[in-house]
């Protein structure tokens, strides 16, 4: 793909929108959860496992809720599916984004391994900065492994349209 100044400036522009949305949802205060400690995982798999179980054992969306036949288009996107896959599915979205727009950002061809770097250096200082200054969010090793898996999916079809 022959990149001209002009795109390559726009899809720039598009990674740093993107990348302040990504600041907006993982670095600021969650003042739904603040609990005055610091949580941390590192056993990996163990929220995933958790996550998993959930869904095997109560589904991925909540009947409870859409019983109640809501009328609010909000509410409806916000709690038709259960918080356990809203967690898994959301975490490997979150950063698909960048493995996308990171190397059409770029004016030189990144390949996998770049883009591998890129995008877990990515995950692990938003789940550091979680740990080290956000009471109300919880470092997890689970949340690197999904952000990464994301990540390389949207740097395949990157590689997939180039």
């Amino acid at each position: 793909m022959n990149k001209n100044k002009r795109v390559v400036f726009l899809f720039k522009l598009l990674l740093l929108a993107y990348l302040g949305l990504l600041f907006i949802m993982t670095l600021l205060p969650d003042s739904s959860n603040i609990t005055y400690e610091t949580t941390v995982n590192l056993v990996p798999f163990t929220s995933i496992d958790n996550f998993f179980y959930d869904i095997m054992a109560n589904g991925f969306i909540d009947w409870e809720f859409l019983a109640t036949k809501p009328t609010n288009p909000t509410e409806i996107v916000l709690y038709t599916f259960t918080d356990s896959f809203k967690n898994l599915a959301g975490n490997i979205i979150l950063l698909m984004p960048l493995g996308f727009l990171y190397p059409l950002s770029r004016k030189n061809k990144v390949g996998f391994f770049h883009a591998f770097v890129v995008i877990l250096g990515t995950t692990c200082t938003i789940e550091l900065i979680q740990y080290l200054f956000l009471t109300s969010r919880r470092a997890d090793i689970d949340d690197i492994i999904l952000n990464l898996i994301g990540g390389m999916i949207g740097y395949l079809i990157y590689k997939w349209i180039e």
